[in-house]
């Protein structure tokens, strides 16, 4: 069960930081700001959904792994669930306002440089998806740790 939690949370840690440092970055280099972003809305779903599915197996295993009485399973077990909590508020809170909020800034059209509301409301939830993701990030780099740790 060790060596499944290790792998669903490797494979979710890479997830994320392919897209963020691979798949965003050449959307918004190769096409325009707008394509860009309807681009990333829609593989936004998808993603959040992988990484629901990997975070509930390495969840399940690491369970198992506490259940059979296995020492440092419970540091993991926390680090999945601050990974995985985190992913769900991302997904299932945060990824459906700042839909509305671009929506709400689309149908606003702001003439160029002009910060309005709507604005400022999709800049915040993007900020906050940025930290969920970081929180994310990080707690998956110690749940590997601790899954990995032997005593």
């Amino acid at each position: 069960m060790r060596l499944l939690a290790g792998a669903t949370i490797l494979l979710w840690i890479g997830m994320m930081g392919f897209f963020g440092a691979v798949v965003a970055p050449a959307a918004f280099t190769t096409l325009d700001r707008e394509a860009a972003g309807r681009f990333v809305s829609a593989v936004f779903p998808r993603y959040y959904a992988v990484g629901a599915l990997l975070g509930a197996i390495a969840l399940v295993a690491l369970l198992a792994r506490v259940g059979r009485g296995a020492g440092g399973g419970w540091v993991g077990l926390g680090l999945v669930a601050v990974m995985l909590g985190s992913t769900l508020y991302a997904w299932l809170v945060v990824l459906p306002s700042a839909h509305a909020a671009r929506e709400a800034l689309r149908q606003a059209a702001p003439a160029a440089g002009a910060v309005s509301s709507e604005s400022l409301a999709f800049a915040r939830l993007h900020r906050l998806s940025s930290v969920l993701k970081g929180v994310s990030l990080v707690a998956g780099v110690l749940g590997l740790v601790a899954v990995g740790w032997r005593r």
